[in-house]
């Protein structure tokens, strides 16, 4: 009988722990707009690294954000929240931003991308 108990307190606590690994879709209340995606390729000689840019619309503000997953995020709206894992200096000053967004993405996993510009892309002639 001892055993019995011990088993289920035991399972009951994996099943704790892994409901909370889980994000909660209610955290994700800011929803991003990703209107392209570009997997590009970094570094040089054998110090390459694949990342991924998007431009997003969150709001009515266009952004430019990357993280360093590989492949090309598909287009559509996404639920994110600001990111609490993005930070910038100690003490940062009035005029710079050190913003990210954690994505909820569609399998339940999450994923964080880091601003890189404000404004929407500039096209050079």
């Amino acid at each position: 009988m001892k055993k019995l108990v011990l088993a289920l307190l035991l399972l009951q606590t994996a099943v704790v722990f892994a409901a909370a690994d889980k994000p909660n879709p209610a955290d994700f209340s800011v929803t991003v707009h990703v209107v392209s995606s570009a997997s590009l390729l970094g570094g040089s000689g054998t110090n390459t690294f694949n990342y991924q840019v998007i431009e997003a619309v969150i709001g009515s503000e266009a952004l430019q954000l990357r993280d360093g997953s590989e492949g090309v995020l598909a287009l559509g709206d996404y639920q994110a929240r600001v990111s609490t894992s993005v930070h910038g200096p100690k003490n940062p000053n009035t005029y710079d931003v050190y913003r990210g967004y954690d994505f909820l993405m569609p399998d339940g996993k999450v994923r964080t991308y880091v601003v890189t510009r404000l404004g929407p892309a500039v096209s050079h002639p």
